[in-house]
């Protein structure tokens, strides 16, 4: 079944008392705290002043017994996390208004930097119309995942929801892999830039799909969208396989990256470096030297061309021409081939030195 209706109208305080009913955490949702102090308070002072909020959908499991209820609470967060998390923060008084809030309803007081507490204490006329807003919550009741699913790529469709974001909400196999994917010890503890957006969700889809097509493929989001609408309603035996394959590399690249590498700032080399752990697994002891060596030279070559362009490397220089196409399946072969050419000398190096 599936059906949406309005939800019998409650206030905010009502909202706020049920919270511990709420999940605001489920499968196909955004990381939390996207938003920032500065947009969270602006939100209140939007109800505060009587402008209009979206509308809230919930997944309303209080009329029937749906196992989508993984977490056994009363409601999921379908769309208005956010909101959500500012009305409780405020609640709590972790929310102050902002400095910049005037209260349209008499614009003498001096109200920045309040928090709810405040507001209850010495102007509690305003603290109770916050109480007693009424939002508007759309209730959700079905017991189909990718309904849910729909739901929430359909209400995101804009440019506010990223690709890693509204991927993770489709149906199949694919999305539950990468959510497995990115709770492996390398993507908690060895990678060093911000996931609230999910890149890290993109970059463990990169290199599943390399895997599970065995071969150098472009990496685009386009692609990884295909892999995800391949495997709907397929058998998840080869995707699974291919999971468990990764997660094999992966093992090892936690032996080979330090806590928040600076070799891992950023999504792009990672799929190279998945490729070239896998290929050399070996000398897994030495690859974190080389590459760390390897990254230095190709700093320094940029430097040297940005003076003189005939006096680079012509190698050094042409890895980074390909990693500016860092989707495309040539660029990862050709620098994956130059990583190997350089491994070799570098192995040779230490070899000599013994």
């Amino acid at each position: 079944m599936f059906q949406v209706k309005l939800h019998q109208p409650r206030t905010l305080t009502w909202w706020y008392e049920q919270r511990e009913e709420i999940d605001t955490q489920p499968s196909y949702q955004r990381r939390s705290s996207l938003w920032d102090n500065r947009k969270q308070s602006f939100l209140i002072d939007s109800i505060l002043n009587d402008y209009d909020m979206p509308k809230l959908y919930l997944a309303d499991f209080t009329s029937l017994n749906s196992e989508l209820n993984t977490n056994k609470t009363r409601y999921a967060v379908i769309d208005g996390k956010q909101r959500l998390q500012a009305i409780f923060r405020f609640f709590l008084g972790e929310l102050p208004l902002w400095r910049d809030f005037m209260y349209l309803g008499d614009p003498s007081l001096s109200l920045s930097g309040a928090t709810y507490l405040d507001l209850k204490r010495y102007h509690p006329e305003i603290a109770k119309k916050f109480d007693n807003h009424i939002p508007t919550v759309m209730s959700v009741v079905t017991d189909e995942k990718i309904k849910i699913e729909q739901l929430f790529v359909r209400l995101n469709s804009g440019i506010q929801v990223n690709r890693a974001e509204r991927r993770n909400a489709m149906d199949g196999v694919v999305p539950d892999i990468i959510r497995d994917l990115v709770e492996h010890d390398f993507f908690l503890s060895k990678i060093k830039f911000n996931t609230l957006r999910m890149s890290d969700h993109y970059a463990a889809g990169k290199i599943l799909l390399l895997e599970h097509r065995n071969k150098f493929v472009d990496t685009s989001a386009n692609s990884l969208d295909a892999l995800v609408t391949e495997a709907i309603g397929k058998d998840e035996a080869p995707f699974r396989a291919s999971e468990k394959r990764v997660v094999k590399v992966l093992d090892n690249m936690v032996k080979v990256f330090k806590k928040h590498d600076p070799l891992l700032s950023s999504t792009g080399p990672i799929p190279v470096y998945y490729l070239f752990v896998k290929q050399h697994v070996a000398d897994k002891k030495f690859i974190r030297e080389f590459l760390e060596e390897f990254m230095l030279k190709l700093r320094e070559n940029q430097l040297v061309i940005t003076k003189n362009p005939s006096a680079g490397d012509p190698e050094l220089t042409n890895y980074y021409t390909w990693a500016r196409t860092t989707n495309e399946g040539r660029s990862l072969e050709a620098r994956i081939n130059i990583l190997n050419k350089r491994f070799g000398e570098f192995l040779q190096g230490k070899k000599g030195k013994n």
